[in-house]
C-alpha cells in the first residue's frame, strides 16, 4: 500500500463536494463498557457542523503516515463479516450488533469512548498516461472505516449560568481518533481484501484490531516508541563517535525523505553507516541482536530533529543538517561545534557569534 494511495482516498473523504462517505454507523460506550447511544445515520442527513466534525475524524483516521500511524497488515483470511456489512444500506441497528459486541468485547478502556463506522464508496477516477485524472473511471472502492474517539472531560470553568457566574457542568467531550481500520486496504487504488490498514495513534490500542481481524502476534507492526527505541539500540550497539552517529542520522534523513521510501531496511543502514565512516564489521550481528525482524519506518528512523544531550546542554539540529557537527578539544576540553551560518539569536535577540578579538583557536 502506497503513500499515494491513502493521499488520494484521505481527499476524497475530506472533501465536502465528493460526498464519499455514505453511512455511518456510531455508538458511544460509557467507562463501564455500556453502549449508551447507537445510531445508523446517512452522512448526508447529519447537520452541515456534525457531518465536517465527522469528516474530521475519517480524515485523520487515513493519515499518509505510514509506518508511524498507519500500517498495512495482511490477513490469513478475509473478513467475510465486514464484507458482507458494507453491503448494508444503514438503515437498521440491528445489522451492526455483531459488530458492536465484538467491539466492546476486544476495546479495552477505562473511560468512554465514541467509535463511527463509515461505509466509503468512492467511485474510482480513470487517470491518463500522464497521472492527471479523468471523469469517468471503471472501478468501484466499497470499505469501512472504523475510528474510537475517547472521550476527555472538559475542563473546570467559571461561566455565565442562570444569571449568575458559577462553575459550569464540566461535560465528556469526544476526542481525535487513536485506533481504527480501513478495510478492505485501498491498494493499487482498489481494493484488496488480504489487508487492512491499522490506524493506532496508541501502541496499547493494537490489540483491539489484532483481535477483531484474529491477527497473530507476530503479523501484528510494532508500534512507533518501539521502533525509536530499537533503531536507538542498534545505533548505540555499533558504538559511534558523535560525529559519524551525527552523520548516519542525516543519512537516514536523506533516505527517508526519497519519494516512495517507507522503511529503511538492513542494507539502508548498512550503506549510510559505511558511508558515514562507521565500522560495521559486526554490523549483521549487532542487527540480528537489536532488530532483528522488527520493521523500522522512516518515519521512526528519523525525527525531525536530532538532539544532542549532555551534562550541561540541549542541542535541536535538523536532521538534514546534522552532519555538519563536529567535535574538538579547546584548552583541554571536549567540545561539541556546529557552523554558526547566517544571523545569529539568542532569546530572539541578534547576537555577535564569534568574539570581536578573533578566533578562540
Amino acid at each position: 500500500m502506497e503513500k499515494s494511495d491513502l493521499k488520494e482516498l484521505r481527499k476524497a473523504v475530506k472533501s465536502t463536494k465528493d460526498n464519499i462517505v455514505t453511512w455511518v454507523y456510531g455508538v458511544y460506550v460509557d467507562s463501564e463498557n455500556n453502549p449508551c447511544w447507537e445510531d445508523v445515520r446517512r452522512l448526508s442527513d447529519m447537520e452541515d457542523a456534525e457531518r465536517f466534525r465527522h469528516l474530521g475524524i475519517f480524515a485523520r483516521g487515513l493519515s499518509t503516515g505510514i509506518g508511524k500511524d498507519s500500517f498495512p497488515v495482511g490477513l490469513g483470511r478475509q473478513n467475510e463479516e465486514l464484507i458482507a456489512l458494507r453491503e448494508a444500506e444503514g438503515r437498521d441497528v440491528a445489522e451492526f450488533e455483531e459488530f458492536r459486541d465484538r467491539l466492546l468485547s476486544e476495546y479495552v478502556h477505562t473511560e468512554p469512548y465514541y467509535a463511527a463506522l463509515a461505509n466509503v464508496y468512492y467511485d474510482v477516477p480513470a487517470k491518463s498516461g500522464d497521472g492527471r485524472k479523468l471523469e469517468d473511471g471503471d472501478s468501484v472502492y466499497i470499505g469501512l472505516l472504523l475510528l474510537i474517539c475517547p472521550a476527555k472531560l472538559s475542563k473546570p470553568a467559571l461561566g455565565l449560568t442562570e444569571n449568575r457566574v458559577a462553575e459550569l457542568d464540566r461535560r465528556w467531550q469526544i476526542g481525535s481518533p487513536v485506533s481504527g481500520f480501513l478495510y478492505p486496504a485501498f491498494s493499487d487504488r482498489g481494493e484488496d481484501r488480504n489487508t487492512v490498514l491499522i490506524h493506532s495513534a496508541a501502541p496499547e490500542d493494537e490489540d483491539c484490531i489484532r483481535g477483531m481481524f484474529d491477527i497473530p502476534d507476530e503479523s501484528c507492526p510494532v508500534g512507533m516508541k518501539t521502533q525509536k527505541a530499537v533503531f536507538a539500540s542498534l545505533i548505540d550497539q555499533m558504538d559511534m563517535d558523535l560525529e559519524c552517529a551525527a552523520a548516519v542520522a542525516a543519512g537516514v534523513a536523506e533516505k527517508s525523505a526519497e519519494e516512495g521510501v517507507t522503511v529503511i531496511g538492513r542494507e539502508d543502514v548498512r550503506k549510510i553507516a559505511e558511508a558515514a565512516g562507521a565500522d560495521t564489521e559486526t554490523f549483521d550481528e549487532i542487527y540480528e541482536s537489536t532488530v532483528g525482524d522488527t520493521e523500522i519506518s522512516a518515519a521512526a528512523a528519523s525525527g525531525t530533529y536530532v538532539l544532542i544531550k549532555t551534562d550541561s546542554a540541549l542541542i535541536r539540529i535538523p536532521s538534514e543538517r546534522a552532519q555538519l557537527v563536529r567535535t574538538g578539544r579547546i584548552g583541554g576540553r571536549d567540545y561539541i561545534m556546529i557552523p554558526a551560518d547566517g544571523e545569529v539569536t539568542l532569546n530572539g535577540a541578534a547576537v555577535t557569534a564569534a568574539p570581536e578579538d578573533g578566533p578562540l583557536i
